[in-house]
C-alpha cells in the first residue's frame, strides 16, 4: 500500500508492548441527563460526588478535551454548546451561532488539542414569512477565544454528507484526520490534503471492504483505538464480524476476525488492554462477550436480562462491568461470574448522549 499509511497484514496479532493505560482504583463519570445537570459518579463509591449545573436544559452530546480537564456540552436542540471546566465542576463559556431569525444546529463538534478553535459540522436553519430555508451541512472552523467562525472548509472529495462523517485531530494538534469512504490526512492549519488512507479497498487481498472506529475509549492505549468491525468473506458471501485497532500515527490497523457477524453492541477495551467486552442485543435475548486480545478470540458468551438500549463500559479495576443509557439506573455485573451484583439508582433519567468516563478519581 502506497503513501504514507501501511497495515499490519492478516490475521495479525494485536500488539500489546505499547504504553497503555495506568490501571487506576476507580473513574469518574459524568453523566448528562433530562434536567439542567451532569452527574457525577465516582464508581468506586457508587455515589454522586457532584453536580454540575448547565444553562440550558438537557445536556446531550459532550467532547472530552485532549487535556481530560474540560467538556465541551451540546445541548438537546444541538444550538448550544458549553464548556465545563471539570477542575472547579463550574460552566466557564459558552457559545451559539444563532443569529436572529437564523439559528445552527451543531452535528459534530472536534476541539483541537489546544482548546484554542474546534472544528464543527452544522447547518444552518432560516426562518421566513411561511417556510424555513435549510442549508447545509458545513464544515466550520470556529476560533474559541474569538467567538467567530475563521474557516469554511470544502467537504473531502466534494461529497457533502449528511451523517457519517467523523474527524478527529492527531495529539499534537498539527494533522486532522476525516473519516468517510476512506481516512483522509488533512495538514490542521492548511486543510490540505496531506495522505489518504484508502479504507474504502479491502484491508488486503481477498478480504472484503472493513470499517472501524477512530475514537478511543477511556482505557485504550494513548494513541489507539479499539472498535468492531465488519466485513464481507467474497467467497463464502459471509458477513464477518472482527476488531480494529487503530494507530492513526503510526498508519497502521491490526485486526483478526470472531467469526460471523452477530448483533453485537459497541466495545469496551478492560484497563490493561487484555481484555475487552461487548453486548450482544436480540429481541427477548442479550448476551455478554467477552474478547481476549491477546489471544486473539472470543473466551466466553453469557446469556443475561438486558435492555432494549444499552451502553457498556468496564470498571477501573477490572472487576465490574457496567451497563448503563436509557432510564436512570447502572446495572452492576462480576467480570469473572457475569452475575449481576447491584442496581444503582439515580435521581434523574440519563440521555442518550455519551456518557464520558475519566480514569482516576474526580478532581477536588
Amino acid at each position: 500500500m502506497s503513501g504514507i499509511f501501511r497495515v499490519a497484514l492478516g490475521l495479525a496479532v494485536l500488539a500489546t508492548g505499547g504504553a497503555r493505560i495506568a490501571v487506576a482504583q476507580t473513574s469518574t463519570w459524568y453523566i448528562p441527563t433530562y434536567t439542567h445537570e451532569i452527574l457525577v459518579w465516582d464508581e468506586a463509591s457508587e455515589q454522586i460526588v457532584d453536580r454540575i449545573e448547565v444553562e440550558h436544559l438537557i445536556p446531550n452530546q459532550m467532547t472530552l478535551n485532549e487535556a481530560k480537564n474540560r467538556l465541551y456540552v451540546q445541548d438537546a436542540t444541538a444550538q448550544y454548546v458549553e464548556v465545563v471546566d471539570l477542575r472547579t465542576r463550574r460552566v466557564v463559556d459558552s457559545f451559539t451561532l444563532n443569529d436572529g431569525d437564523t439559528w445552527v444546529r451543531i452535528d459534530r463538534l472536534t476541539v483541537h488539542p489546544s482548546d484554542e478553535r474546534a472544528l464543527l459540522t452544522a447547518k444552518r436553519y432560516t426562518k421566513g414569512r411561511d417556510r424555513y430555508t435549510i442549508e447545509g451541512p458545513f464544515i466550520l472552523e470556529y476560533d474559541l477565544r474569538t467567538k467567530q467562525v475563521t474557516d469554511t472548509l470544502d467537504w473531502p472529495d466534494g461529497r457533502v454528507r449528511d451523517r457519517g462523517a467523523n474527524f478527529r485531530y492527531s495529539p499534537d494538534g498539527s494533522t486532522l484526520y476525516f473519516s468517510g469512504d476512506d481516512i483522509i490526512a488533512l495538514d490542521a492549519e492548511t486543510h490540505e490534503e496531506v495522505d489518504r488512507w484508502a479504507i474504502s479497498e479491502p484491508l488486503e487481498p481477498g478480504l472484503g471492504r472493513g470499517n472501524f472506529g477512530l475514537n478511543p475509549g477511556p482505557y485504550d492505549e494513548p494513541g489507539v483505538a479499539t472498535s468492531l468491525f465488519r466485513m464481507t468473506d467474497p467467497i463464502q458471501n459471509r458477513s464477518m464480524l472482527g476488531v480494529a485497532k487503530v494507530r492513526l500515527a503510526d498508519k497502521e490497523v491490526d485486526f483478526f476476525t470472531l467469526g460471523t457477524t452477530g448483533p453485537v453492541q459497541g466495545l469496551a477495551v478492560s484497563p490493561g488492554g487484555e481484555k475487552a467486552y461487548g453486548v450482544s442485543s436480540a429481541i427477548g435475548h442479550y448476551e455478554f462477550w467477552e474478547i481476549d486480545l491477546v489471544g486473539q478470540r472470543l473466551v466466553r458468551r453469557h446469556e443475561f436480562p438486558g435492555r432494549p438500549r444499552m451502553g457498556i463500559l468496564p470498571s477501573a479495576d477490572g472487576t465490574k462491568i457496567f451497563i448503563h443509557v436509557a432510564g436512570n439506573t447502572i446495572d452492576i455485573y462480576d467480570t469473572t461470574t457475569f452475575q449481576r451484583l447491584r442496581t444503582v439508582e439515580f435521581d434523574a433519567d440519563m440521555t442518550l448522549g455519551n456518557v464520558v468516563v475519566v480514569p482516576g478519581p474526580a478532581a477536588q
